[in-house]
């Protein structure tokens, strides 16, 4: 089973700037994640929309957070957050 995305929380910090909370594994082996982003390039109505947001987390962030992720989650599974 691959490793999926789940957004549980988006606050807004300001207009524009918001704290994600997200989700990243699978039901047996997952890491929990907060990252601060900027969603003015969505539409004010979608900031607070958990799959525009999903969306736009998939294709703005580094690779390299998914693939360490991945990475963490390969040699330790049993671990659960």
């Amino acid at each position: 089973m691959a490793n999926e995305m789940v957004v549980t929380k988006i606050t807004p910090q300001t207009m524009q700037n918001y704290i994600v909370d997200w989700i990243y594994g699978t039901d047996s082996n997952s890491r929990g994640v907060s990252t601060a982003v900027n969603l003015s390039s969505l539409a004010i109505a979608d900031r607070q929309s958990t799959e525009k947001v999903k969306e736009f987390l998939q294709t703005h962030l580094d690779e390299s957070i998914f693939k360490d992720l991945d990475d963490d989650i390969a040699s330790n599974p049993g671990t659960k957050s």
